[in-house]
């Protein structure tokens, strides 16, 4: 994968297939795959870029790809697994950028036949899948460190390289790319059928500057037309020939559509651990059950599905720190997974509660990761009418359900049947109709712009996330100061804000942050609150110059806040 290497800027804007397009109807329907890192660098266990990262000669590598012997490997388990946790589709490394390919290659002398393992594990996995009823996709690097005529060839390795030598148009290139194909000859015609072929290292730009890249596409079309092909076999720009577009480690903001407005394919492909793809022996941080099913939540109610990742062990295990959290999504989707299978994206641009919704037909689903403390939720500008409301966890129970001019108020429970995720269902009298969501100020003239309401705008390695606790919704882990919370709001007339923040910090120094909203910037500075989750506003405020109509307030952190919670803008008209 793009590691701390080469960071993510951008998705690709894709020559979207029609809604109806058959080749791509099982990709919008399923919405949720395992992706699956394995190979030489899990013995050496620490990252699957290891042999970059720490500049391991190419006769010192294939000591460790030796050695990989996954003897407890189980593909029915695996299989088994992915399929209780939610997932329909599985996706393999057939090769990483290191070279090796996990399966018996007739064209190279650098795959699983020089290990102990007297097996082929590609082939296990694709049919212990296609037994139990899982689409098999593989990942496949067009990069190479292993292969003689690849370029660019890393620089510490080869310090001699002349320009031409490095460029990724040098002539032996041509000859990699045949090999390339070759290889994806072997995957593409003896393993059945394949779901995905999800490329990878594109950045180098060796098939773009050989003008390679839709020759590459069509050798796959060929073989197995109905094949989806990711959006990293080409340079990222509009109009290229992918399925669908592939951000990695992050949920952007608001999906992704293309120059016109129109919703594509997408799909974000996320670790549970912190970073690495790959096995991670020394790794001590994991997403939770709640931030993986939540996710799964935010990526489908924005139009896209989710590639959630495993590294298994040299030995052929997925350790059970991945197991466990597969278990969890699997319970939360055995009660709701109609709530996300074959749904589309939200007809809401935002939501007065923290939450999500996703749609099938006529048929509304609410996504509620905080129970109201009133009982009542407000769904902003439903212009249906609602034949029924209930919840998915309990099909006995029956909502009320008011209006209260244009919005709808639900009557709910005193208690969330699930606390990480509770789906309400509204059944409607025709797929959902809604009017624009905008925060308008109170009757004071005062306006509260809470993380609930808050989009992220931020790109690969995300760090900052939504959470609540004790009533409180706020933003934690801001970590990076790419991730930003923004709000867009509208004032029917101009004048001048005091703004403070409400936050909680048990940072010991003041930190600073900077709010930018009416085309200017204002630095503000918030001194520790006493604890990470004691929530104060600050003492220090700042005035801003706001004119009449839409608006827009981000709030920037000036450097890693890691034991800070950031809850909400208050704006208090001055007079």
């Amino acid at each position: 994968m793009k590691t701390c290497l080469v960071l993510l800027l951008s998705v690709a804007v894709l020559a979207q297939p029609q809604p109806d397009d058959p080749r791509t109807r099982w990709f919008r329907e399923d919405k949720f795959g395992l992706f699956i890192h394995w190979g030489p660098y899990s013995v050496i266990g620490r990252h699957e870029w290891a042999r970059q990262f720490f500049q391991i000669p190419q006769a010192e590598y294939d000591v460790f790809a030796r050695q990989f012997n996954p003897v407890n490997f189980q593909p029915d388990e695996w299989v088994s697994l992915a399929k209780n946790a939610g997932a329909k589709y599985i996706v393999l490394t057939s090769k990483h950028h290191d070279g090796f390919a996990i399966w018996k290659s007739k064209v190279s002398d650098y795959d699983i036949e020089i290990t102990p393992y007297r097996n082929d594990p590609f082939g296990q996995l694709a049919e212990a899948a296609r037994k139990q009823g899982m689409r098999f996709g593989f990942y496949h690097s067009i990069m190479d460190w292993h292969h003689p005529d690849y370029r660019p060839r890393r620089p510490w390795e080869y310090p001699g390289d002349g320009e031409q030598e490095k460029s990724p148009t040098n002539p032996s290139n041509l000859r990699y790319i045949a090999f390339m194909k070759e290889q994806l000859r072997e995957l593409l015609t003896n393993y059945g059928d394949i779901a995905v072929v999800w490329f990878d290292g594109e950045w180098e730009h060796t098939l773009r500057d050989n003008r390679m890249d839709d020759d590459v596409y069509d050798f796959i079309r060929k073989i197995q037309p109905n094949t989806l092909i990711n959006d990293r076999l080409y340079e990222r720009k509009p109009g290229n020939r992918a399925d669908f577009g592939t951000p990695e480690q992050y949920v952007p903001a608001t999906g992704i559509r293309s120059p016109d407005g129109k919703p594509v394919l997408w799909e974000a492909c996320v670790t549970i651990n912190e970073s690495s793809w790959g096995y991670n022996r020394y790794e001590t941080e994991f997403k939770t059950d709640r931030d993986l099913i939540r996710m799964l939540v935010e990526v489908v109610s924005k139009g896209g599905n989710l590639l959630l990742n495993v590294g298994p062990t040299p030995d052929g295990r997925i350790q059970q720190e991945f197991v466990t959290r597969l278990q969890a999504m699997g319970q939360w989707m055995k009660v709701n997974s109609d709530s996300i299978y074959g749904t589309t994206a939200s007809p809401f641009e935002k939501l007065p509660f923290f939450g999500r919704a996703t749609v099938k037909r006529d048929r509304l689903f609410l996504h509620v990761f905080q129970w109201p403390r009133n009982g009542r939720l407000r769904v902003p500008g439903l212009k249906n009418q609602v034949k029924s409301a209930g919840i998915l966890a309990d099909q006995k129970v029956r909502l009320t359900v008011n209006r209260e001019g244009e919005d709808v108020l639900i009557q709910l429970p005193s208690t969330a049947p699930d606390e990480i995720a509770s789906v309400i269902e509204l059944k409607l009298d025709g797929p959902p109709q809604v009017g624009p969501y905008v925060i308008h100020p109170e009757s004071d003239g005062s306006i509260e712009l809470g993380i609930e309401s808050a989009e992220i705008d931020t790109r690969f390695e995300q760090r900052a996330k939504k959470e609540n606790f004790l009533g409180h919704v706020f933003l934690t882990r801001w970590t990076r100061t790419d991730d930003v919370p923004y709000w867009n709001f509208s004032l029917p007339k101009g004048g001048r804000y005091r703004a403070e923040i409400v936050y909680a910090s048990a940072m010991g120094e003041p930190q600073k942050l900077t709010v930018e909203a009416g085309g200017k910037s204002y630095e503000l500075t918030a001194p520790s609150t006493g604890g990470e989750f004691v929530f104060r506003p600050a003492k220090d405020v700042i005035e801003l110059d706001l004119p009449a109509g839409e608006q827009s307030l981000r709030v920037k952190p000036a450097a890693a806040l890691s034991r800070f919670s950031f809850e909400k803008v208050r704006l208090i008209p001055l007079p």
